[in-house]
């Protein structure tokens, strides 16, 4: 009962403030990074195709795509999933009536799509980790280059993912329930914790994922932003 109440009620709260300060602290150093002016192209493109190609690099990898292409499929899959699942776990959170109304959907339409798209997903994405897992440890040149937070990451990772698709295909939880309880988190009220045992492992193991963030290489996405603004200066 002591970790339940530590992880459902606790943890959550030190987990935005050592992921807020993380950030503060990275984004810190991006800007007197940046101020430096270490431009390694001054002059080579305009702002718009600056941008044009910081957007393409997020959206598509375009720098992947051009070296290794059989990894840009399994990275750019995943991530596209990752981004999927994400977008969906807002429901977990809560329900927005006035967009599915807008886009003219009701309940069970809303119900299936979540059920078809974020169990597509759910597969797609542990597939796709799976494959990453199995390329550093079968491929010369990754495997010798790979660290121990590599493995790390992806470990915890699939972990997230598999407890996910546990609750979604064997083990579900009432969504209701769910968000209530973040209601109550978000207005720092007491809140009653979810019952299902795969919900909280799957929390604990988010929030885990979610304090590491600012110190792993997950800031690759938006560290793009400032490096190729290094790179390339109109």
């Amino acid at each position: 009962m002591l970790a339940t109440n530590f992880i459902g009620k606790v943890l959550p709260y030190l987990t935005a403030i050592v992921f807020i300060a993380g950030m503060t602290y990275r984004i810190n150093r991006w800007n007197r990074a940046k101020a430096a002016k270490m431009t390694l192209f001054p002059g080579s493109v305009t702002s718009a195709e600056k941008w044009k190609r910081i957007i393409k690099e997020v959206l598509i990898f375009e720098g992947l795509f051009q070296g290794n292409k059989p990894l840009w499929v399994g990275t750019w899959v995943f991530h596209a999933a990752l981004a999927l699942i994400i977008v969906g776990h807002s429901r977990v959170v809560a329900d927005f009536p006035l967009i599915w109304n807008a886009l003219g959907m009701d309940r069970g339409d809303v119900d299936t799509m979540s059920t078809v798209m974020g169990g597509s997903a759910g597969v797609i994405i542990l597939g796709m980790g799976l494959y990453l897992l199995f390329r550093r440890f079968a491929v010369q040149r990754v495997r010798e280059i790979s660290d121990a937070e590599d493995y790390f990451v992806i470990l915890l990772i699939l972990a997230i993912i598999i407890t996910g698709d546990i609750m979604r295909f064997g083990n579900h939880f009432d969504l209701k329930e769910s968000r209530e309880y973040f209601a109550a988190l978000f207005s720092f009220r007491a809140a009653h914790i979810p019952s299902n045992a795969y919900f909280l492992l799957h929390f604990l193991l988010g929030q885990l994922l979610i304090m590491y963030i600012p110190f792993s290489k997950f800031l690759h996405i938006p560290g793009i932003f400032y490096s190729k603004s290094l790179i390339y200066q109109e």
